[in-house]
C-alpha cells in the first residue's frame, strides 16, 4: 500500500499531464479523529463528512484516521481545489467568500443561463460538488484506490451519487476537454481536440455534412473557442459559455465571400484551417483576393452595419450579445469606409 505522500505525488503528476493543471494554493490539512472532532464541533461542521474545503483560505481539512481517507482528500484537496484555483466559476466563489460573504447565495441561487452560461448544473453547488465527486473518482481509479472508492459510494447520500452518475455522463458527451471547459477550466487543445468535440456535439450524421471547421480568435486558455463550420447543414449560431461556433450553410458561405464579409474574411485569413480540404481552402482565400471592389460589395458591408446597429436593443438584457454585435458594427463600417478607399482589410486587426 502506498504511503499518502506517494499517492498524492502520483495523482498530481496524473492532473498535470491529463488537464495542464497544478495545486498552487490549496493546502492539505489533517486531523487525527479527536481533534477532527473537536474542529467541527468548534466551527459548527458534520464531524460525518471526514472532510471539507474552505474556499477562502483555500484549505483543505480531513479526518486523517478515516477508511476513506484518500478518496475524501481527492475529493477536497483536488477535487474543490482544482475548481476554486482554476475554474473560473470556482474563482468567483474564493472572491465572494474573500469578501465576507459565506457564499449562500452563489452556491443555491438558480441560475440564469444568460448571465452564468459554464456549468452543468442548475445550481452552482452542483458544478462545485458533482466536479468534486468526480475527480475523486477519476483519482481513485487512476491510482489503483477504485475498490474504496466504489465503498464509499455506496454509502453516499442520493444527491452526490446523482451528481457523480450526471457528470460521468457529460464527460461522455462532451469529451473530456469539453467537459473540463463547461465547467470553466482553462482550454489546452489542439485541432484535433477540437474537431473530435464537434464529432461528439454534432453526432456522426450532421458531422458528415462539414465541409471546414476553421479555428480563429485569441486562443487563449481562458478565452472562448471561436469555429467557423461550414456544411450543409442550416445556418446557425451556437454558444455554451466555451465554444462560439457561426455554422454557414454552403450558400451563405458563398454569397458572404462574394461580398467580401469582413467576418467571414477575418475568420478565414487570421485563422487556421482544422478540418477539411487544405487545397480546396487555400483556392477559397485566393478567390477572396481576386474578388473585384465594386459599389455592391461596399453597399453589403455597410447594409450588415445598419443592421447590426438595429438589433442592439434586443440585446440590452445580454451584455455578451450587446457587445458582440455593436463590434460588428463597427467593424462591418470600417470595412466598407476602407473598401471606398480601395483596400481590402482582410482581418480585422487591418481595419
Amino acid at each position: 500500500m502506498l504511503s499518502l505522500d506517494s499517492l498524492l505525488t502520483e495523482a498530481s503528476s496524473f492532473i498535470s499531464a491529463e488537464f495542464n493543471l497544478r495545486i498552487q494554493q490549496s493546502k492539505l490539512k489533517p486531523y487525527s479523529s479527536e481533534n477532527w472532532k473537536k474542529f467541527c464541533q468548534a466551527n459548527g461542521f458534520e464531524e460525518s463528512a471526514g472532510g471539507l474545503y474552505v474556499p477562502q483560505s483555500y484549505s483543505a481539512y480531513v479526518n486523517a484516521e478515516s477508511p476513506f481517507l484518500v478518496p475524501t482528500v481527492f475529493h477536497e484537496l483536488y477535487g474543490h481545489g482544482l475548481f476554486c484555483e482554476q475554474s473560473q466559476l470556482g474563482m468567483k466563489l474564493v472572491e465572494i467568500t474573500q469578501k465576507g460573504d459565506n457564499g449562500a447565495n452563489f452556491f443555491y441561487d438558480e441560475i440564469n443561463p444568460q448571465i452564468q452560461p459554464l456549468g452543468l448544473c442548475n445550481q452552482n453547488i452542483g458544478n462545485y460538488e458533482g466536479f468534486a465527486v468526480w475527480m475523486e473518482s477519476l483519482l481513485s481509479e487512476e491510482v489503483g484506490d477504485k475498490k474504496i472508492w466504489d465503498t464509499k459510494k455506496e454509502g453516499m447520500p442520493q444527491f452526490y451519487r446523482s451528481l457523480y452518475d450526471n457528470f460521468q455522463e457529460a464527460e461522455q458527451k462532451l469529451t473530456r476537454l469539453g467537459f473540463m471547459a463547461q465547467l470553466g477550466f482553462p482550454k489546452h487543445y489542439s485541432g484535433q481536440d477540437i474537431v473530435n468535440v464537434l464529432r461528439h456535439l454534432y453526432g456522426s450524421r450532421q458531422f458528415a455534412n462539414i465541409d471546414f471547421v476553421i479555428l480563429y480568435g485569441s486562443r487563449k486558455p481562458h478565452s472562448d473557442i471561436d469555429l467557423c463550420v461550414v456544411s450543409t447543414n442550416p445556418s446557425t449560431q451556437y454558444f455554451n459559455g466555451w465554444l462560439d461556433i457561426a455554422e454557414l450553410n454552403r450558400e451563405d458561405f458563398q454569397h458572404r465571400l462574394d461580398h467580401l464579409d469582413i467576418a467571414l474574411t477575418d475568420a478565414m485569413f487570421s485563422g487556421e484551417l482544422i478540418y477539411g480540404d487544405a487545397n480546396h481552402f487555400a483556392r477559397l482565400k485566393q478567390k477572396v483576393l481576386d474578388i473585384p471592389i465594386t459599389d455592391k460589395v461596399i453597399v453589403y458591408n455597410l447594409t450588415n452595419s445598419r443592421t447590426k446597429e438595429e438589433y442592439l436593443p434586443h440585446y440590452n438584457q445580454n451584455t455578451r450579445l450587446r457587445d458582440l454585435c455593436l463590434s460588428y458594427t463597427k467593424s462591418y463600417l470600417r470595412n466598407a469606409e476602407e473598401l471606398r478607399k480601395g483596400r481590402k482589410a482582410l482581418t480585422l486587426r487591418e481595419l
